[in-house]
């Protein structure tokens, strides 16, 4: 089974939460600070759960054993893609209904990542919040954090929200090196070649006699005639395999590839080539482009 996980998906998420994390504090009054604040937690919460969801969905295995699934669910369920999806957000809701801090606990833990926290900072952001959004207290006012009590000047309370608000700039950052480091391999070119690779097993259609990267980043066949060539001694199954490919890449090159005769009839796919047809199109649901013009390395040079 292909994991879809992309690290550099993740790194854009991050980027994009700081940078309006960042916008928030450098705009932040003490006329905003408490609405700014609890936007800010709730971006930040949802960054997370997004990331989670993400993870979770390319490595199915990290789903919680003791998940259960409502027999309907399967009833319902035409694709297996939409059960798991099910499944991973009652996942979620397990650990999101928990403290913040528990549930960043949950979203580091799960990926097996060491990054050392502050559960005092976090639960004392974790209370203000609840303070706000459930009491109601104002700036001025002393708020009470477990084993002990703080009180903030009221004519100054936006150094205070903004301190927060940028400890959850820190957290993602300090996550997103642990995730370079361990992840940084997981690359839109090597997951081209993985799904590839996993789909045909004869060396006729080996990725690099087929592909080539245009100087541009992304992927060409080399030479049309030379795979039209290949085909002609491919398997049934290996044809149809290769027609879906064609059909995400330029569906035109289908009629000039293939002879469509040659292409079985889904009641004559053997179980395992009937697997292998329904992640095909579970990935081309994930990454639709990758064959058709989506830059997958880096420009080069000129």
């Amino acid at each position: 089974m292909i994991n879809n996980f992309i690290y550099d998906d993740i790194s854009n998420a991050i980027l994009n939460t700081n940078t309006a994390l960042n916008e928030i504090t450098s705009s932040i009054t003490s006329a905003t600070a408490k609405p700014y604040f609890i936007y800010a937690y709730s971006l930040f919460e949802s960054t997370i759960t997004e990331i989670i969801r993400y993870y979770i969905k390319a490595f199915p295995h990290k789903i919680d054993k003791n998940i259960s699934v409502n027999k309907d669910l399967f009833l319902a369920s035409s694709r297996s893609s939409d059960i798991i999806d099910t499944i991973i957000d009652q996942n979620i809701r397990k650990y999101s209904c928990r403290s913040l801090y528990e549930y960043i606990h949950f979203f580091i833990s799960i990926q097996d990542l060491d990054l050392s926290l502050n559960e005092y900072k976090i639960r004392e952001i974790s209370d203000l919040r609840n303070s706000i959004v459930h009491d109601d207290i104002k700036n001025s006012l002393i708020y009470k954090h477990t084993n002990n009590t703080k009180s903030y000047n009221k004519n100054s309370p936006t150094s205070l929200y903004k301190d927060h608000i940028c400890y959850f700039i820190e957290i993602l950052d300090l996550y997103n090196t642990c995730m370079k480091k361990k992840y940084y391999e997981y690359t839109l070119d090597k997951l081209a070649r993985a799904i590839w690779e996993n789909t045909f097993s004869t060396p006729l259609l080996s990725f690099d006699a087929v592909w080539e990267y245009h100087s541009e980043g992304y992927l060409k066949i080399k030479d049309i005639d030379d795979l039209k060539s290949r085909a002609a001694s491919l398997s049934k199954s290996d044809h149809l395999f290769l027609a879906i490919f064609l059909q995400q890449y330029n569906n035109a090159l289908n009629n000039y590839i293939h002879d469509f005769n040659q292409i079985p009839s889904l009641v004559n796919i053997d179980t395992h080539n009937k697997a292998k047809l329904v992640e095909l199109i579970d990935f081309f649901d994930s990454f639709p482009l990758l064959f058709n013009g989506e830059r997958i390395k880096p420009t080069e040079s000129k």
